[in-house]
C-alpha cells in the first residue's frame, strides 16, 4: 500500500505551542483527490537543517514512504533551512 508522509516543519507546532493546521489540511485534501488505496504518515518537527533531514530521512528509510510532502516553516528568509535540509536528502530534486 503506497506511503504518504506529511511532515510540518514549525518551532511553535513542535512545542504544542499551537496546533498544526497545514498538515492535516493537506491529508484531508490528499482524501478526497488520491484514488488508490495510502496510509498517511504525519510529523511535525522543529525547523532547522537537522530536524528535518533526519525526519526526512527517518520516513525514507525506516518507514519506507513513497513521498513526502512539507509544509510550513518561515518562507523564504534566511531562518528557513528547510531547502538546505532538503538538499542534503534528496537525488533529485522536482
Amino acid at each position: 500500500m503506497t506511503q504518504i508522509a506529511i511532515v510540518t516543519v514549525s518551532d511553535r507546532a513542535s512545542r504544542g505551542d499551537y496546533e498544526d493546521l497545514g498538515g492535516p489540511a493537506i491529508e484531508r485534501w490528499l482524501h478526497r483527490v488520491v484514488a488508490s488505496p495510502c496510509v498517511f504518515i504525519r510529523r511535525i518537527v522543529p525547523g532547522g537543517v537537522e530536524s528535518v533531514r533526519d525526519v526526512l530521512i527517518e520516513l525514507c528509510d525506516q518507514c519506507g514512504v513513497d513521498l513526502i510532502l512539507t509544509t510550513g516553516g518561515t518562507g523564504p528568509s534566511p531562518r528557513d533551512l528547510t531547502p538546505e535540509a532538503m538538499q542534503q536528502v534528496i537525488t533529485k530534486e522536482l
